[in-house]
């Protein structure tokens, strides 16, 4: 409901108020976003901004460092050193953010700033000062350094798994928003329709109650005051203001029983309807565009995604915190990127590409509910960077996302550049984090991406998708050489790939043009999955159908 709401009022904004939002203030709640995601109320060149509610961001990072509290695989003084001082954890990033906010620079500079400010944080806490920016400590030498202990037990490396997601959040951060005034109202809705358990949708009832919600969201909760004064044009009696202030007590009391309560309220499952739930009959033909009208609207946002050699150059640069940046995601949306193109081009000619367009147009970048396995491979890529970096000696460069100059709509965002002619590529499976060698985690097949020869030799499988993902990394940024890395704290295996421009010509490109043009632009100019939110809407091009 939360989700049809919101869109809605997306989608009327400029009938009702002749305005377009661009950006809403989330919760961690990746619902809403999806269904804008999936609805597009401006247009694919006008995608909604979500910037995340701080107080959210904090609380969740709070809560994951109480529960670290309670692993005892850690020094017992250590975990009450964090029980301790969990308050000045979100403290610290309170004020980083009203600090950076208030900076007169432009705002990457701010969310590059806050980034490392929040990111030193736990250290600041625990006594290492090192890095610590002037406004932020006064760099005291009495306390002492709870860090390198910290880091020889492993919970420092805990801290910053958890402490990731809201150095990713910086640039919603750095707005310093919150939704509480929508969270307030919701509860105060949630009191006159008593919990959603009865059903007061008969005979206009619930529109009442909602309406007399908002005039006691606008009076503080003097409803039934201001009311009497309205229709009576004078202030309740003695009886109604006895009654008003024995209300006020009971609501206080309530609030400190629940601000004190022992039990942990249980969370309700619920089931929704399966993917046959709801219309299942084919769209009509005539809610489509014509062919000429589908042509035209393709050619018209090709020409609009065109960018020119400073545009381009411009958006690498304004995207180089990737998935911290909200223009990425955007970008990405509407070309096929190098991550994308293994798994289309090993498309059999009969496979449907309804789930691989829905997906990619239709899929959110929540990482609330994040895949161990992921979060994982995000930990440890600055740590596999900082130590190629260390061992090469030349500083590799952070790089955003890099447009194709002949195919507008090809897109790419290596890990790293090194000098005029490589990129650095990094993959940390989760699968072979404890085996000691990288050979034994082939062997298992734990590691099904690299293949040992007989003579003990190590190398990537062209056959596999992080293949078609580097060779389409190095056409789309023009450079020659990639260097492959396998990262694990017990092993660490690099190999350096070079650009194949027959298996490009050969197995990539007119594939990944053929998609792009018949399968995911036609969604995109024309979109049917909004219709219903049914993936078996969107359209399957001619060349499978026939196939099939």
């Amino acid at each position: 409901m939360e989700a049809d709401g919101i869109s809605e009022g997306f989608s009327r904004s400029i009938e009702l108020h002749g305005l377009k939002f661009n950006r809403l203030i989330g919760d961690g709640d990746s619902s809403v976003l999806k269904k804008l995601l999936e609805i597009v109320p401006y247009g694919p060149h006008q995608l909604v901004q979500k910037i995340e509610c701080h107080n959210h961001l904090l609380r969740n990072y709070s809560t994951k460092l109480s529960t670290l509290t309670k692993n005892t695989i850690y020094p017992t003084y250590l975990r009450q050193l964090i029980k301790k001082n969990i308050i000045k954890f979100c403290v610290a990033i309170r004020n980083a953010i009203q600090y950076r906010k208030k900076l007169n620079i432009n705002d990457n500079a701010k969310i590059k700033g806050l980034q490392q400010d929040i990111s030193n944080s736990p250290y600041h806490i625990f006594g290492q000062h090192a890095q610590c920016d002037i406004y932020f400590c006064k760099k005291s030498a009495v306390c002492e350094n709870h860090v390198p202990a910290m880091e020889r037990c492993g919970l420092m490396r805990e801290i910053n798994s958890v402490l990731r997601r809201v150095v990713e959040n910086a640039s919603s951060l750095i707005y310093d928003v919150t939704n509480n005034a929508c969270e307030q109202f919701n509860s105060v809705i949630n009191k006159y329709i008593s919990g959603k358990r009865i059903n007061f949708s008969l005979k206009q009832s619930y529109n009442t109650r909602v309406q007399a919600a908002i005039i006691s969201y606008n009076t503080s909760g003097n409803f039934l005051r201001a009311v009497h004064k309205k229709v009576m044009h004078k202030s309740p009696g003695m009886v109604g203001k006895t009654f008003l202030t024995s209300k006020k007590y009971k609501h206080e009391n309530l609030k400190n029983r629940r601000l004190f309560c022992s039990k942990k309220s249980k969370k309700m499952k619920y089931t929704g309807p399966d993917e046959f739930y709801g219309l299942a009959e084919p769209l009509p033909i005539d809610d489509r565009c014509s062919i000429e009208e589908l042509e035209l609207k393709k050619k018209k946002f090709i020409q609009a995604i065109t960018l020119s050699k400073h545009q381009r150059d411009a958006l690498e640069i304004d995207t180089r915190q990737q998935n911290s940046s909200s223009r990425w995601f955007m970008e990405r949306r509407n070309r096929i990127t190098a991550s994308d193109f293994g798994k289309i081009c090993k498309m059999r000619p009969t496979t449907s590409c309804k789930n691989i367009v829905s997906n990619k147009l239709y899929s959110t970048s929540s990482n609330t509910n994040e895949p161990i396995a992921c979060k994982y491979g995000k930990d440890m890529e600055p740590v596999a960077l900082e130590y190629f970096e260390k061992n090469i000696g030349i500083p590799i460069k952070k790089c955003g996302l890099i447009i194709d100059e002949d195919y507008p709509f090809f897109g790419a965002s290596p890990d790293g550049l090194i000098g005029n002619d490589s990129i650095i590529e990094v993959k940390c499976p989760y699968s072979a984090k404890d085996y000691p060698t990288v050979e034994e985690a082939i062997k298992d097949k734990k590691i099904k991406f690299l293949k040992l020869n007989q003579s003990g030799e190590i190398s990537l499988k062209t056959d596999d998708n992080y293949y078609y993902q580097i060779i389409g990394l190095l056409r789309i940024s023009k450079r020659d050489i990639c260097h492959f890395i396998v990262y694990s704290h017990n092993w660490k295996h690099v190999e350096v790939i070079k650009y194949d421009p027959q298996f490009w010509f050969g197995k990539m490109e007119s594939k990944l043009k053929r998609f792009y043009y018949e399968c995911l632009l036609p969604e995109i100019v024309d979109p049917q999955f909004g219709k219903r939110f049914l993936t078996s809407d969107i359209i399957d091009p001619n060349y499978i159908i026939t196939a099939q």
